[in-house]
């Protein structure tokens, strides 16, 4: 009977919280909520069920101790789920509670709620209130300087505006959205440097913001139009176009007081007294600077205001307010180091909280295995059905333990050969000279590309292989990659699109890692192949309920479909496809169906068309 010593730390969290709740202190309370919520956000990407249950035990608990700001968070976990699971109205009903009661949670919180909401809405295709409350997420992590959320939802947003063929929209909330991302920590990380690009530059900005005003010239004043004016005068400013920075934001100050909407409106008051401090015109600085005061509750940006106020008066003269102002910006820079302290401190002490939980933990698994040790004594009539029951679990478990490792050590294999084919060394050798020879030629633009392209095939590869599904989207990037250095790599023989069709959630949905590319390198060395206007096109398409992918060229075509098949198949490793397809229909019930079109007569080419079909998977 040691069973009980063997249950997972998460599992008996959930027993023990039930029976001990109202012994405990509100404080350890709080703590086991949030381990069940952590517990959950492991376990959601591989059982939904699984992350609804610890999230649904970690609401229970917050209920009981009527703690709003707890509640909320639980709200927003399980509302995640939910939506993820299909049932969005259950979500709604819970992310409505954290709206009613938005005076009472963070602002990080809030955002994830609007956020949430906006998911919800947008899998409603009720796309102006997804829009609506992305913007109110937009706000609230603003006011956090959030750079995290603001990323996730400046891509939401241009993911709606996507799915509505507004190119202009979604472009622009795109490079938001990797603006934002290349801000995480402060610094620009090697993986999303090439992503960061878009927004790096004042000039970038400007053309971005002034191309998106045009679109929006003829429609009424909103919050997207004033957050656009409020870009665009950061942008100019940046310039060093002071002039037009502050017709830009004086002019999104106005469109905000018109609607009512005040986010940012201390930003854009600081934009323009700074930019006539560059001016020199100090006279005119000050009551705005004043007004940026009035209005910020951000002591960093308090800070920075100070410090401008501080100038504009001694160049004025002004050395009295200068001092008075000097001596309030002391305070405040004061107060701030120590909330910094503060923070340090509170860290030390949440380390220490968790080690002592981790502790407790320990301690109580030790003392449940002494009570089943007592209590295993003091039953000894039971001893031979327990030791019978523990043997016949042992036997099960190790041979399912034994059926998985069979299992990974075949994907292992799979992962291994695949990753060797994919990386063959002839193709790699001659992209390397291609790129090589553009180099030489001083084709910046060119080598650039390519390079990018190359490592961009790489790092996709590397990542991919060990993974049993990527997202469409991934799936997307490696083939174009790939598709460009094989046009390097053969001259521009041939020409080549990639598409993802509207109504496909290529960022969430997945299929099988590098299971198209061979496909695609056969249609090239196979299909067009020797042709003067060779042409592939690979299309991903949402056919409910799978999603398809079809790979076509204007190939010769092939002269027996039953003999050619397997010809095709040999020539990309077809075993190694076969197994794959076995290995995944065994191992993670998901059938794909392949289906090889090719007609030819004597007298014109038609070419040959792969459609592989995926069951619909969420990741």
């Amino acid at each position: 009977m040691k069973l009980i010593s063997k249950i997972p730390v998460s599992l008996l969290w959930l027993c023990v919280a039930s029976t001990s709740l109202f012994a405990q202190p509100k404080d350890d309370i709080v703590k086991q909520i949030d381990s069940l919520l952590n517990e959950g956000k492991s376990r959601f990407k591989t059982s939904i069920d699984s992350a609804l249950l610890f999230s649904s035990e970690a609401r229970l608990m917050a209920l009981k101790i009527q703690d709003t700001p707890v509640i909320a968070k639980t709200n927003v976990h399980k509302a995640y789920y939910l939506m993820l699971g299909k049932q969005p109205d259950e979500a709604l009903d819970l992310l409505r509670f954290n709206v009613e009661h938005s005076e009472y949670i963070s602002n990080e919180l809030l955002g994830e709620t609007f956020n949430t909401l906006g998911a919800v809405y947008a899998l409603h295709q009720e796309r102006d209130k997804a829009i609506s409350n992305y913007l109110s997420a937009i706000e609230a992590f603003t006011h956090d300087e959030n750079n995290k959320g603001l990323a996730r939802t400046y891509v939401n947003i241009g993911m709606v505006y996507s799915a509505l063929n507004r190119n202009d929209l979604s472009d622009y909330f795109f490079e938001k959205s990797k603006f934002h991302h290349s801000q995480i920590n402060n610094s620009l990380s090697v993986h999303n440097l090439d992503e960061a690009e878009g927004l790096t530059t004042a000039g970038a900005k400007i053309d971005l913001a002034e191309k998106l005003l045009k679109g929006l010239k003829n429609e009424e004043n909103t919050r997207l139009k004033a957050i656009v004016y409020h870009d665009l005068s950061k942008g100019y400013f940046e310039a060093e176009r002071y002039r037009d920075a502050i017709v830009a934001a004086e002019r999104s100050i106005a469109i905000k007081k018109q609607i009512n909407y005040e986010s940012n409106v201390d930003l854009g008051y600081y934009l323009i007294g700074t930019s006539y401090i560059e001016l020199g015109e100090y006279q005119r600085a000050i009551p705005n600077l004043k007004k940026a005061e009035l209005y910020s509750k951000k002591k960093n940006l308090l800070v920075n205001i100070f410090e401008k106020l501080i100038y504009a008066y001694k160049e004025q003269g002004d050395f009295k307010r200068a001092f008075e102002t000097s001596a309030v910006y002391t305070n405040l820079k004061d107060s701030i180091n120590a909330l910094q302290e503060n923070d340090r401190i509170a860290a030390i002490t949440a380390r220490f909280e968790t080690e002592k939980q981790a502790a407790e933990i320990e301690l109580l698994e030790s003392d449940n295995a002494l009570k089943e040790t007592q209590l295993v004594n003091q039953r000894t009539i039971l001893w031979g059905s327990a030791i019978g029951i523990l043997l016949l679990l042992s036997v099960l478990f190790f041979a399912y333990k034994n059926h998985k490792t069979r299992q990974n050590l075949q994907f292992s294999e799979l992962t291994q050969k695949l990753l060797l084919m994919q990386l063959n060394p002839h193709f790699l050798f001659n992209a390397l000279n291609g790129i090589q020879y553009f180099i030489k030629q001083n084709d910046v633009k060119k080598s650039t590309r390519y390079i990018s392209s190359f490592s961009g095939l790489m790092r996709h590869i590397l990542e991919n292989s060990v993974e049993k599904f990527i997202t469409v989207k991934e799936d997307y990037e490696t083939i174009n990659d790939f598709l460009a250095l094989q046009q390097l790599v053969h001259n521009n023989a041939f020409q080549f699109t990639v598409g993802i069709e509207d109504g496909l959630d290529a960022e969430n949905v997945g299929i099988p890692p590098m299971l198209t590319q061979p496909f695609v390198e056969n249609a090239i060395i196979h299909g067009v192949n020797g042709l003067d206007d060779g042409k592939i096109v690979v299309r991903y398409r949402l056919m409910e309920p799978n999603v398809i992918v079809e790979i076509i060229d204007n190939g010769q075509g092939i002269h027996r479909v039953r003999e050619n098949a397997n010809s095709l198949h040999k020539s990309m490793g077809t075993s190694i496809t076969k197994q794959r397809i076995e290995n995944l229909l065994k191992t993670e019930k998901f059938p794909i169906e392949l289906e090889i079109i090719s007609n030819r007569d004597e007298s014109q080419q038609q070419g040959t068309k792969i459609v592989l079909t995926f069951p619909m998977k969420y990741i």
